[in-house]
């Protein structure tokens, strides 16, 4: 009896055990699993859900804050970058930097962001040249961390850009480019006149020594044969695609062969030797590539247009950007047309009248032309009729100028009248406006639409002769 006693009592613990009660339903441990209705799916605790329900009250108490042009350039969003260039950002708003004393153009070339660099060339008031706390520019950036289309753009439409701007460490975006091994970033900033022959403060090493000492083979490689060749020749307009080595090759090939030199070609075209060659310099390949890439190439002449085809880029040689580019060429046609400016709008207004406007002091309340003496007006005319706006100068010909309207002003009718009514006329003789014309087939389709009508009505008065006919027979 007294072991039984033990074993009841320890089942009786085990079935308390299972059969717990819960106050509070929340405290089951199924309420966390995905099978339970009363659950959410993904299964979290009820730390989570507090937290979520905090974030949730604080979401509806403050409202979400408007994005500056710092923090779209952060988060790439350009369409609230456009919409804040469009409306004119101020000056403290384009300068907003961050603690390492980046603006947005510097943290959109470290990360790549390619709109929004493209979307902020148009935005004022932003330097291009700003450095952040270790000197680094948005040029150096770019180069650095190899975002090519970056760097391109760069250079080609951020006008001002200081290609030779150094950090702390005295290092340009050549040197940082060859350093990291950016191949492609080395060759932009060379033919953009990326200085080569710079060196830095520390150890003197130029960006070639720079690219050999921290092994990047490649990129010396391709700083050596650039500076080798430093400007492509096919990149301006005069270039003519001849190869210059046909000329000899021709000669070579008409001069008479000896019976040894025909014995050696005979046997080089009957046995096929497996031997690799190397592309020649300036051979077949070489000209190839430069006839291909040429400007009078149809691969290029039909995708792109030059702005500067007499100024093809070099190493060492400057680049301007496209605005600066453009904004000179506009001033040298201007410079070109001011020759013949006078002559040019002689021969346009020969034979043109010119009404002079007077002062506001000399003006009368009547629109009549102030009368001048004849050898008044000539001199006026001729010392103004060039200064003159040209829609200011009233020209007696199809279309003239901006013509003063005349103002007639009548007086009042008395409260009693009554305008006569027009009479119509009768006959059309007398009318004097245009009658309306009457068309050949409109006439013959309403006589035919009249003739339709009668053979129809005929056709229904004979079918009701048929219709009486034989009712009468019948009676």
């Amino acid at each position: 009896a007294a072991a039984e006693g033990p074993a009841e009592e320890e089942e009786e613990e085990e079935e308390e055990e299972d059969c717990e009660e819960y106050e509070d339903f929340s405290e089951l441990p199924d309420t966390c699993s995905i099978a339970s209705d009363d659950s959410f799916y993904p299964p979290r605790g009820l730390e989570d859900e507090d937290e979520d329900r905090w974030s949730l009250e604080q979401e509806g108490r403050d409202s979400p804050e408007a994005l500056s042009l710092f923090r779209a350039c952060c988060t790439n969003n350009t369409i609230v970058l456009k919409a804040l260039i469009r409306q004119g950002p101020e000056e403290e708003e384009v300068r907003e930097t961050d603690r390492n004393r980046r603006n947005g153009l510097i943290v959109a070339c470290y990360q790549g962001y390619v709109d929004i660099v493209i979307a902020l060339a148009q935005c004022p008031h932003l330097d291009v040249n700003w450095q952040d706390n270790e000197g680094n520019t948005a040029l150096i950036t770019a180069a650095q961390a190899g975002h090519i289309t970056i760097t391109n753009y760069l250079l080609n439409y951020f006008p001002g850009l200081d290609i030779e701007k150094r950090n702390v460490f005295g290092f340009t975006a050549l040197m940082k480019s060859a350093m990291q091994g950016r191949t492609e970033c080395v060759k932009a900033l060379m033919l953009a006149g990326a200085n080569v022959h710079a060196t830095d403060p520390s150890r003197g090493l130029t960006s070639w020594e720079w690219a050999c000492y921290t092994g990047r083979s490649e990129s010396a490689f391709i700083m050596q044969k650039l500076m080798d060749r430093p400007c492509p020749e096919q990149f301006c307009d005069q270039y003519k695609p001849e190869w210059p080595k046909m000329k000899e090759l021709l000669a070579k090939a008409a001069e008479p062969k000896t019976c040894l030199q025909k014995i050696s070609e005979c046997m080089r075209a009957a046995i096929s030797f497996r031997s690799f060659y190397g592309p020649e310099e300036d051979g077949v390949l070489d000209h190839m590539v430069k006839v291909t890439t040429s400007l009078s190439s149809p691969f290029i002449a039909l995708s792109c247009r030059t702005v500067c085809p007499g100024s093809p880029p070099s190493v060492g040689k400057r680049r301007l950007a496209v605005q600066e580019i453009i904004r000179k060429q506009r001033a040298e046609e201007i410079r070109s047309q001011d020759k013949d400016h006078f002559s040019s709008y002689e021969k346009l207004f020969q034979n043109s009248k010119v009404t002079l406007i007077p002062k506001k002091k000399d003006r009368r309340a009547s629109l009549q032309p102030i009368s001048l003496a004849v050898t008044q007006v000539n001199t006026i005319a001729t010392r103004k009729a060039s200064l003159l706006p040209l829609h200011l100068l009233r020209r007696s010909s199809v279309r003239p100028g901006f013509v003063i309207p005349k103002v007639r002003v009548s007086k009042a009718p008395p409260p009693t009248f009554q305008p006569e009514k027009a009479r119509r006329r009768s006959s059309a003789k007398d009318d004097p406006y245009l009658q309306i014309p009457k068309w050949r087939y409109k006439e013959l389709k309403e006589e035919r639409k009249k003739a339709e009508e009668l053979e129809k009505i005929k056709a229904a008065e004979a079918q009701k002769q048929r219709q009486v006919s034989p009712a009468r027979s019948r009676t």
